[in-house]
């Protein structure tokens, strides 16, 4: 499976619209397409994170509500409100935007040593720093059932 192929799949459809209700008051454009331009970005992600599409479509069966738990906590900690410091305008997500947190997830769940690797090639400022601060993040989603 490829990564296009996950994002045009049923099943991960399914998974944003539950993550959509799941956020409640985060704006969602369902009707996006899918970007190519953003498919070869986030298949550069999953080359050095080392995962296949088959990994991300089975996690978000298998730990949905936990992955769900891990990107609301992000997008809390990590938005700011339109125009803030960075003068920043938030758009709508699209379907396009689970796929670096459920790499992310991955990481963390099997291979916590390969997220700072995985975080500098990718080019994360403070890349040590976010991966402690995720890593909070990740053992708290864990935790949640529903």
């Amino acid at each position: 499976m490829t990564l296009t192929d996950l994002l045009a799949s049923a099943a991960y459809r399914d998974y944003l619209f539950a993550l959509d209700a799941y956020l409640k008051k985060r704006p969602f454009k369902h009707e996006a397409p899918i970007e190519p331009v953003i498919v070869r970005v986030q298949e550069g992600w999953m080359g050095h994170a080392n995962i296949e599409a088959d990994a991300l479509l089975y996690l978000i069966g298998a730990e949905r509500v936990q992955t769900f738990s891990y990107i609301a906590q992000k997008l809390a900690a990590f938005s700011e409100a339109d125009g803030g410091p960075d003068n920043l305008v938030n758009l709508p997500a699209t379907l396009h935007m689970p796929i670096g947190h459920l790499i992310e997830y991955l990481l963390l769940r099997d291979d916590v040593a390969a997220m700072k690797s995985y975080l500098k090639k990718i080019r994360v400022p403070d890349a040590i720093a976010y991966a402690s601060e995720v890593a909070e993040m990740f053992r708290s989603a864990r935790a949640t059932t529903e």
